[in-house]
């Protein structure tokens, strides 16, 4: 007996399709990664140089100043947080200047980072060549020393909870040691 229904078409699973998407946008998301902090190293060359050379003479001190800025602004955003949601979540009502101070940690802690990212990846890549026993471009320096520093970062357990804070942390402490080197004339 028919009664005139369609059957119904379940889409089948394709596991392969899924993996290769997977794999073209970790190899597209690391190559665009590589090109953006080599470009940000040959548009702001003097903040790269000055990276380097704090995590070169003193990198524990860039890291301190990771620490510390990162626990500051971190506890500052989270004090915003707290005030913005926590409290108000009960009342249904949000706070916009606590929303917006939470949010502005963030991005301060963002462009510290983004400020001394490609000197970070520099100095790897210096670290890198004095393995290789040859001498590296400038650039290709920054770019093998982002690749191998995301690579590494990708490892699970400890690439994410080791690699990426202490490159996060060094990448902090050695951009803002470096920026008042920035606003200063030659």
């Amino acid at each position: 007996m028919m009664t005139g229904a369609s059957p119904v078409l379940v889409p089948r699973e394709d596991p392969v399709g899924k993996i290769v998407f997977a794999v073209v946008v970790l190899v597209f998301g690391l190559t665009f990664f590589v090109a953006l902090m080599t470009l940000l190293a040959a548009v702001f060359r003097g903040q790269t140089e000055r990276c380097r050379i704090i995590l070169a003479e003193t990198p524990y001190r860039a890291l301190a100043v990771g620490i510390v800025g990162f626990g500051v602004l971190g506890g500052m955003g989270w004090f915003f947080y707290s005030r913005a949601f926590v409290r108000r979540l009960l009342e249904t009502e949000i706070i916009p200047g606590m929303f917006g101070a939470m949010i502005a940690m963030g991005v301060l802690f963002a462009i510290g980072v983004l400020a001394g990212a490609p000197g970070t990846f520099s100095a790897v890549g210096d670290r890198l060549e004095a393995l290789h026993g040859r001498n590296l471009g400038g650039m290709t320096k920054t770019a093998l020393g982002t690749a191998v520093s995301v690579m590494s970062a990708w490892f699970p357990v400890i690439g994410w909870c080791l690699v990426l804070p202490l490159l996060k942390l060094f990448a902090f402490g050695a951009g803002v040691m470096a920026l008042p080197g920035a606003f200063r004339r030659s």
